[in-house]
């Protein structure tokens, strides 16, 4: 299923924003089109992009692994590598330990695959353990976790996608006689923690060259320096070069599941990564993309045979197969079930435990799923309530007893969708009087440093721009509320609370074509940083009324024309706007957002626009 189509549309109308289009930017499309020999279109968003020097561009359409930086320049990646290298030469005990989210599952997952191929290929005694934090605990290091891993006694302490905000836990942990080396992608929060070793690009002292890798991303690069170590060589040995091509496959799933920036080698990875993941032949891999992409040809191929009939007519495994569909069920392991379940999986070589496995993955999904929609309809009330009662409210800070804790990150994203505004949601523990809490954000506030202010009333708190976990007492929601929302009037502008659709290009229907849909795959895979274009076609008419579609008529289609040409537009979910389509449509020229798409149907292939949002026609 596409993102398109799994979208629910929000309420909250959308102000359009065309980007300019000055003659020097015509100008400059032109010259990028012959360079790269693509098409002006491209050439346009690839501007849009901020890609002018061709050079740039070709490596941003190329997404190329030559195109990785050495893994060796990330801050502490020597330190980190010199003391792995010490316990597998001497059989030590390394305990992984991952946070509960899917980036955290495939940093841990990616780890645990690499240490098996490398014991194998060294005859190692070293011991390798893996363990996922417990959600109902908390993120990180909590004070249950660190019980945990003091009682197994490791030598070397590996925290994956977690640690850089521990400085408590990683303080008695080194007391205690245990190696650290923390391994992390978020914001480093008033000074490094004490380890071996900090391996983390946001690092105020860090000179790599991109600072946007995720958990998985740098566990893949700790696994690819190791192997550069034990090859002896920058050019690693064909074993640990065919683990790798097979690892950014777990590597690249993080990427897109943790919704960091897909640029650079986020861009990189997450390309890489669908190329592996519809290849894999991993029991664990095809149990899951069976059950969480059963249209894509991956789940056609079996183990078996490398190709089939189905395997053709199916569509490839996408980016929005990995949002909607792998991440929600490897998220859904910690959300409603256990994550040790979702890690099992990644690392099984089983395909009857790994058919068991995806299963119970699906079915936590399902339970995930239920609870959500009950969660978000009591969210959106609240939500509702306090912006009646204060209609200048800059945030929303809600609490409930009656949240579960594991969707209300999921509910946060929805009200954002809904009412663009900071969303912060507590699920509040009656017995210990510990409420734990998840947000998002807008365009405009950061949230993890906005969180930063108000740390004091805070009892942990850590994550990104645009989305955030913390821990606070039940008792001081109040008054943080205040501050917090004080805080969000403070730092945003009246328009940051005005959802602005960003309209990459006009174009007439007859310019979408089936190479038009060809030059936007090459922009792929589509996320934060690199969104999906947005075009339009303006002032066009609508000569047969608009129809509703599927089982229970959710989605609406009608055909567009600018007296040369007629395309099918399809609008999914959009059954809600169905009246308003009709009367506009009725009273004159519209103009459409849209994303083109091929559509394959009964071994036929049209184009169709895809329907964001539609306006009667200003132009005309």
């Amino acid at each position: 299923m596409s993102a398109s189509r799994s979208r629910k549309h929000s309420s909250v109308a959308r102000r359009w924003r065309f980007a300019p289009t000055p003659d020097a930017h015509i100008n400059a499309a032109a010259h990028l089109s012959g360079q790269l020999g693509i098409s002006p279109m491209c050439a346009q968003l690839l501007l849009g992009r901020g890609l002018s020097d061709p050079a740039a561009a070709d490596a941003f359409l190329s997404r190329r692994f030559d195109l990785l930086h050495d893994p060796l320049l990330l801050p502490d990646m020597p330190r980190a590598i010199a003391r792995l290298a010490q316990a597998v030469e001497k059989g030590e005990k390394i305990l992984l330990f991952g946070d509960y989210d899917a980036d955290g599952i495939t940093a841990t997952a990616l780890l645990t695959r690499f240490f098996d191929v490398l014991r194998r290929q060294l005859h190692s005694k070293v011991q390798v353990e893996s363990r996922i934090s417990d959600r109902k605990h908390g993120y990180g290091l909590t004070p249950p976790a660190v019980e945990r891993i003091l009682a197994r006694r490791p030598d070397v302490l590996v925290t994956l996608d977690n640690g850089i905000s521990a400085h408590t836990a990683l303080n008695a942990l080194a007391e205690a006689g245990i190696d650290c080396i923390v391994v992390d992608h978020h914001h480093v929060q008033n000074s490094i923690p004490r380890a071996v070793a900090v391996v983390n690009p946001k690092r105020p002292d860090s000179t790599y060259p991109y600072s946007e890798l995720c958990g998985a991303g740098i566990a893949f690069k700790l696994a690819w320096a190791l192997a550069m170590h034990f090859s002896q060589n920058k050019r690693v040995t064909p074993e640990f070069r065919a683990f790798l091509l097979d690892a950014v496959a777990l590597a690249g799933t993080g990427t897109l599941a943790d919704i960091v920036p897909l640029t650079g080698e986020n861009r990189i990875l997450a390309h890489q990564g669908l190329l592996a993941l519809n290849r894999s032949q991993s029991p664990g891999w095809r149990a899951l993309i069976r059950i969480a992409c059963p249209r894509s040809a991956a789940a056609s191929v079996s183990a078996r045979r490398p190709s089939s009939e189905s395997s053709r007519k199916d569509a490839p495994i996408r980016a929005s197969d990995v949002s909607f569909g792998i991440a929600p069920r490897l998220n859904a392991a910690s959300r409603c079930g256990d994550a040790s379940d979702a890690l099992e999986l990644l690392t099984s070589d089983d395909p009857a435990r790994a058919e068991q496995l995806a299963a119970a993955l699906d079915r936590y999904n399902v339970q995930r799923q239920e609870l959500q929609g009950a969660v978000v309809d009591s969210v959106r009330e609240s939500a509702a309530a306090a912006l009646a009662s204060t209609p200048a409210c800059a945030a929303f800070v809600l609490a409930s007893s009656e949240w579960h804790q594991g969707v209300i990150g999921i509910a946060a994203s929805r009200i954002v969708d809904e009412f663009h505004r900071p969303t912060l949601l507590l699920s509040i523990d009656a017995g210990t009087g510990i409420a734990r809490g998840s947000g998002r954000s807008i365009p405009g506030l950061h949230l993890t440093d906005a969180l930063a202010r108000q740390k004091d009333y805070l009892l942990n708190f850590g994550g990104h721009a645009a989305a955030a976990g913390f821990s606070i007492e039940a008792a001081r929601i109040g008054e943080f509320r205040g501050a917090f929302q004080a805080d969000c009037a403070q730092h945003l502008e009246p328009e940051d609370f005005e959802p602005v659709m960003e309209l990459e290009a006009r174009m007439k229907l007859g310019e979408i074509d089936a190479r038009c849909c060809a030059d936007l795959e090459k922009l792929e895979p589509f996320g934060m940083g690199n969104p999906a274009p947005m075009l339009a076609v303006c002032g066009v008419s609508v000569k047969s009324p608009p129809k509703l579609l599927g089982k229970t008529e959710e989605h609406v289609s009608f055909y567009a024309s600018d007296g040369n040409t007629a395309r099918r537009v399809v609008g999914w979910n959009h059954a809600p706007n169905f009246n308003a389509l009709c009367d506009l449509t009725q009273s004159g020229p519209i103009d459409v957002a849209f994303r083109p798409q091929l559509n394959n149907y009964r071994g036929e292939t049209s184009v169709e626009l895809v329907m964001e949002a539609f306006r009667k026609s200003p132009e005309v």
